[in-house]
């Protein structure tokens, strides 16, 4: 079986600011390769995926992949998403 990428760490780019955010799996399931920017507020850039090539594994996230109770997914498009494996993102959760 291979390995998932349950509690890995992933790096996304902005082609058009050249801002970055590092994203982490809280879960097992699937991430997009591209995602609309989330590094600079205003930038209107699609952000893509270094498909977890990243050498520090030990970096804080920015944000984290998880998997929703039903409750939480209210638009049918997310639970078409989360019912085919699908991870929603979130700003990561900071220690106290």
């Amino acid at each position: 079986m291979a390995e998932g990428f349950k509690g890995k760490l992933n790096i996304y780019t902005c082609g058009t600011c050249r801002g970055h955010v590092v994203t982490k799996d809280l879960d097992e399931g699937v991430t997009p390769f591209m995602m609309e920017c989330r590094a600079t507020a205003g930038c209107r850039g699609d952000m893509r995926s270094s498909m977890y090539r990243v050498y520090d594994q030990e970096m804080r996230p920015d944000f984290e992949w998880y998997r929703p109770t039903a409750v939480e997914v209210v638009e049918p498009p997310l639970r078409d998403h989360v019912s085919r494996g699908g991870l929603l993102i979130r700003p990561a959760r900071r220690a106290a």
